[in-house]
């Protein structure tokens, strides 16, 4: 019963619709576009939430400027 199952390996593949082009050129490229685009979406996803690490930061303050006189004019 157990054999039926899919494994953890199957139950993350998801089909997706590529642009023929774009396979070809990949292929061109690399022996394994299944690594190149896993690798691609990995970092997309990795900048993405650096990003938003970034935007949620305070904006700190500017140092206020002394008046005129008081600094190296």
């Amino acid at each position: 019963m157990s054999d039926s199952l899919p494994t953890d390996a199957e139950k993350s593949r998801k089909p997706i619709e590529l642009d023929p082009a774009l396979l070809a050129e990949l292929s061109e490229v690399t022996n394994d576009p299944d690594e190149v685009i896993d690798v691609a979406i990995r970092q997309w996803l990795q900048r993405r939430a650096i990003k938003e690490a970034d935007n949620s930061r305070p904006l700190t303050m500017n140092p206020m400027v002394p008046p005129r006189g008081e600094w190296n004019d």
